[in-house]
């Protein structure tokens, strides 16, 4: 991928990076699509094969408090009826 297309999928993303962080995202996302491939390229009939999971490593399940409904939209640009407002895009 290169300078001009990151650029592109920064701005529709609203992010801004400087020359530096441009030229490094550029070489990881070209790590992650070398990684995709490999995964693509191992499986058999479609299929990966995933490794056994132990169900004892998992971390216990416990409920908590959730955040507030004001702490949730303090940081979003729109709200409206305690909903967050996006910009429509289907007619």
């Amino acid at each position: 991928m290169d300078l001009k297309e990151i650029k592109h999928l920064a701005e529709l993303s609203k992010l801004e990076f400087s020359q530096e962080e441009l030229q490094a995202f550029s070489k990881e996302f070209e790590q992650l699509v070398d990684f995709a491939d490999i995964v693509k390229n191992s499986s058999e009939s479609g299929q990966i094969k995933y490794a056994q999971i132990d169900m004892n490593d998992l971390r216990q399940d416990k409920p908590k408090e959730s955040m507030s409904v004001e702490k949730l939209l303090q940081n979003t640009p729109k709200v409206a009826s305690q909903s967050i407002v996006v910009p429509r895009i289907v007619e």
